[in-house]
């Protein structure tokens, strides 16, 4: 315990200290980018309809998707109704300061815990973007003029509903914050692997 201790009060190298102002100009964009798209393609919408999910809102063809949201009896989607828009760009931020704070100080226990802070908001993220898909594609209204049976998207991949094929997959932000957090166990490596050989 206390070698696990001594390993995270070290001091940073200078070259993870690079790759924390990596993490933090790869998350700085992700803030404005959209991080979803949903894509909804049938015979009627040949050129497709799409949702753009970004930190803050929802756009894309959003009141055309309203629209058949209605006949099949599904809730409209209205970004304000949402309180997870109101905090995300702010998480977004504090980790992106985590990172330039364990850069500009050189302390791994800082990098250490933003990249905890990280791993817990994305889990709980992809979890919750689940449970709206579930959610909208359940609870349809009795009295819709298409009854169908419920449904649940795939969170990733391609999901057959009615005549639509419904596509979902990360978009820019989202792949900028799997790039930021996939440099975590990176530096991780490179500090394990210099303290042995210091050792």
């Amino acid at each position: 315990m206390d070698r696990v201790t001594s390993f995270f009060q070290g001091d940073l190298s200078r070259t993870s200290r690079i790759l924390l102002v990596a993490v933090a100009l790869a998350l700085l964009p992700s803030i404005f980018l959209p991080v979803w798209r949903i894509g909804l393609i049938a015979p009627q919408y040949p050129g497709g309809l799409s949702l753009v999910i970004y930190p803050h809102t929802v756009g894309g063809d959003l009141s055309e998707v309203n629209i058949l949201n209605h006949y099949i009896g599904m809730a409209e989607i209205e970004p304000d109704e949402f309180p997870e828009f109101m905090f995300i760009p702010f998480f977004i931020l504090r980790f992106l300061g985590f990172a330039v704070l364990a850069a500009l100080v050189g302390r791994l226990a800082i990098a250490a815990i933003g990249y905890i802070d990280f791993v817990v908001f994305g889990a709980v993220m992809l979890y919750d973007f689940k449970n709206w898909l579930y959610e909208f594609g359940h609870n349809l209204s009795p009295s819709a003029p298409i009854r169908m049976e419920p449904f649940t998207p795939n969170l990733l991949g391609t999901t057959e509903v009615a005549n639509f094929t419904v596509t979902s997959y990360p978009s820019a932000g989202a792949t900028l914050m799997f790039v930021a957090g996939a440099l975590g166990p990176v530096i991780l490596f490179l500090e394990w692997r210099r303290r042995r050989h210091a050792a």
